[in-house]
């Protein structure tokens, strides 16, 4: 009996162990906004069509997109852990969406162009989705869909915190950077997400870590859909050796080649750091986005546009947040809008600039309630002056994470 009862004993506690070892996640963000966009197309001949669209609780908030994701880790002994990550958006949690594409009537967010007029990207839509070994001496490999290194130092250095409001750098209402909409002036300068990614993440040395990351058949150039013959190549150098300062430096090389004959490349660069002081925290961004056709007989530049965001994040009370951010810059076009087969002020040169202010009230660590107001232009110039794309935007939330 004594026998029976140690063995019962040792084999609870084995059971314990292994359970302290091995552990999965269930986590997410739901985020209910009310907004409110109007936006301005004019023509080089100063014709002016407005679009004023309202969006009640959808999925996709105006300061987080809603989310559900497993994480899981298992620790395999000395310093050796494996992991993945399993998450997913939930773009119209409000209007009951099931996951369907096509499944419900079209509802326009930003435009006639916008992906989910067509009733594709509906419900659950795919975010992270790799699996990983780290070793606390070597660092991480992460194997699938999974974030750009660049992303992760842009978001770091935006004082909204890479909301989906207009007024800040990242915005991108219709979901590209290059628009495919005539009517949102969209400027986020790189892809968040990138499928087939291998991606290895240093140890942090001295302060400083190194994330490189490559994949084949990923994003095209123009940022459209994963196409066979894509390759992107990304690198990151973060440094937090100091306490409060953050510094991240970012560059990605996307191309696609076509039979040698159109060689579409695109670079994007990213300089970033803020510093929290106590009072407020300071942040500030520099992008330079830059596509190249590398065709057999000449070089070509299409476009290159470079942006500066400057913002600051202050706590007023324990329990409220706000912040404020103002980006500007300009974008240069050598072959005119019939190179990337865009409406002029969507890739011809022109002046940007936007502004962004919000607030947040914490009722707790896990839920806050928000207002966000932002604005943001694309005027064209030389070849496309007089025309513009303008857009303002106001939303209220609330966002419960868990």
């Amino acid at each position: 009996m004594k026998k029976s009862l140690l063995a019962l004993a040792a084999l609870g506690a084995f059971v314990g162990t292994a359970q302290a070892q091995s552990s999965v996640t269930v986590y997410g963000i739901m985020d209910a906004s009310y907004s409110g966009i109007e936006s301005n197309s004019t023509s080089t001949a100063g014709v002016k069509t407005t679009t004023n669209v309202r969006n009640t609780v959808n999925g996709d908030g105006a300061l987080s997109t809603s989310r559900l994701g497993f994480r899981g880790v298992e620790d395999l002994g000395g310093g050796l852990s494996a992991q993945f990550v399993l998450e997913f958006d939930l773009i119209n949690i409000g209007n009951g969406g099931t996951g369907d594409q096509g499944s419900q009537a079209a509802t326009a967010v930003s435009g006639a162009s916008n992906a989910n007029a067509t009733g594709g990207f509906r419900g659950f839509g795919p975010r992270y989705s790799y699996i990983g070994l780290s070793d606390k001496n070597l660092g991480t490999v992460r194997l699938g869909r999974q974030e750009t290194t660049i992303h992760t130092a842009i978001a770091a250095n935006l004082a909204g915190m890479a909301n989906n409001t207009l007024g800040s750098l990242y915005s991108a209402l219709d979901g590209t950077y290059q628009l495919s909409s005539s009517q949102t002036p969209g400027v986020r300068p790189h892809n968040v997400f990138i499928d087939n990614a291998v991606t290895y993440i240093s140890p942090t040395i001295g302060g400083v870590t190194v994330s490189l990351q490559t994949a084949q058949n990923a994003y095209s150039a123009s940022q459209t859909t994963p196409l066979a013959g894509v390759q992107s190549t990304n690198g990151t150098i973060t440094f937090t050796g100091v306490k409060g300062l953050r510094l991240d430096a970012s560059m990605v090389v996307d191309g696609i080649v076509v039979a040698n004959t159109s060689n579409t490349k695109r670079t994007t660069k990213a300089f970033g750091g803020n510093y929290d002081f106590g009072p407020a925290q300071l942040f500030a961004l520099h992008t330079q986005n830059k596509y190249e056709n590398l065709n057999a007989t000449s070089n070509q530049l299409l476009s290159d546009t470079k942006l500066t965001e400057v913002g600051v994040r202050a706590p007023v009370t324990k329990v409220i947040t706000t912040w404020a951010s103002y980006f500007t810059g300009d974008r240069s076009n050598n072959s005119g809008a019939t190179a990337m087969a865009q409406a002029a002020t969507a890739t011809g040169a022109a002046d940007i600039k936007g502004f962004q202010l919000g607030a947040m009230y914490a009722f707790s660590k896990r839920t806050h309630a928000y207002g966000i107001y932002g604005t943001q232009e694309i005027k064209g110039k030389a070849a496309a002056n007089g025309a513009k794309l303008d857009g303002s935007m106001y939303a209220v939330g609330l966002r419960h994470s868990f």
